[in-house]
């Protein structure tokens, strides 16, 4: 199974990737580890996106060939990126979920003014920016809200999804 977890920056799509992979057996890819590991000094422009995410789609693919669930942490703001996603799952066979999470804008400031997170660089104004860009979904989308606790929020995928 693959599972995309996708947001703007400060939504908790790190908290929920890591919650549920250890619940469904999983392995996480993402993009902001990705980046980090490739780019010492990333630029965040068009071609070292396109980097991260072929190399999380090759991750992806070598896994799922192995039979294994994986969880992608990243925006996946573009349909087409998560076309990519979706022809991924369907070559190894695999059914794909998309959960997008959001919050309350107030809490998602509070966050990422908080954050800790060593592999992301977003701040509030990459938020704002992610905000106007990000695409509408086409397909069907498991929306949380991470502002509920994390687990109710887990509970709510593995319903969706087992009932997929």
């Amino acid at each position: 199974m693959l599972i995309v977890v996708t947001g703007l920056p400060g939504t908790g799509k790190t908290t929920i990737a890591e919650s549920l992979a250890k619940e469904i057996d999983a392995v996480v890819f993402s993009t902001d580890k990705i980046r980090k590991m490739i780019f010492e000094k990333p630029v965040y422009n068009e071609e070292d996106k396109r980097i991260v995410y072929d190399e999380l789609f090759s991750l992806t693919g070598k896994y799922l060939a192995s039979r294994k669930n994986v969880i992608l942490d990243g925006t996946f703001y573009t349909k087409a990126l998560r076309q990519s996603a979706k022809e991924v799952g369907k070559t190894f066979s695999e059914n794909v979920y998309f959960v997008y999470c959001e919050t309350p804008e107030e809490l998602l400031k509070e966050r990422i003014d908080k954050r800790k997170d060593k592999f992301s660089d977003a701040d509030y104004s990459v938020y704002l920016k992610m905000k106007k860009i990000f695409e509408e979904f086409e397909d069907d989308v498991i929306i949380i809200d991470t502002s509920n606790p994390v687990n109710t929020n887990i509970d709510i995928i593995k319903t969706r999804i087992y009932s997929m």
